[in-house]
């Protein structure tokens, strides 16, 4: 009689140099996910809580992001590493400082994701192409949040009820 066969004993693993790539995507992803939890703290200091909630909200999906490459990982039989977060460290002065940083660090992920894309069409990896297809669109929703953001910030710089506005538009979309 055959043995059962276990679920998933026949996944081949992955290229290494995917699975690196994949969990140094993990580490930008939780490195996103502390800066959006720290600027979460600041915009409530600075009073506009309805801006902390948001970026608080951002912190979870960055979470959820690294949880689905690791699950990718593990589902490919291959071993996700977990980094080591570092505090972030950035200098501002107005929420719009906050989202110029945050906008910039979702370009160097979205600059990311296409090349882990690119490896992946390289090595014919198709499972891994179809996940970071879900990142580039993604990534395009992200960008385009955060630039959007960051310019009413800066148009509203110097005018204390425009901010509150932005604030209260941005609890409103939670």
């Amino acid at each position: 009689m055959d043995s059962p066969t276990l679920i998933g004993e026949n996944i081949p693993c992955m290229n290494p140099d995917i699975a690196d790539a994949m969990n140094r995507q993990i580490g930008m992803e939780f490195n996103a996910a502390f800066l959006y939890l720290s600027f979460s703290g600041l915009m409530n200091e600075y009073g506009m809580r309805g801006t902390g909630r948001w970026l608080r909200a951002h912190f979870h999906e960055e979470c959820a992001h690294a949880l689905k490459i690791l699950d990718h990982l593990e589902l490919r039989r291959t071993t996700a590493v977990l980094p080591t977060i570092s505090s972030p460290s950035f200098n501002w002065e107005t929420p719009a400082d906050l989202f110029r940083i945050a906008l910039d660090h979702e370009r160097v992920v979205t600059s990311s994701i296409h090349s882990l894309l690119s490896l992946c069409r390289r090595e014919n990896d198709f499972a891994g192409e179809q996940l970071m297809m879900d990142f580039v669109r993604e990534q395009l929703h992200e960008e385009a949040t955060f630039a959007s953001i960051f310019h009413a910030l800066e148009c509203a710089a110097h005018d204390p009820a425009a901010l509150l506005q932005i604030d209260s538009q941005l609890a409103d979309q939670l």
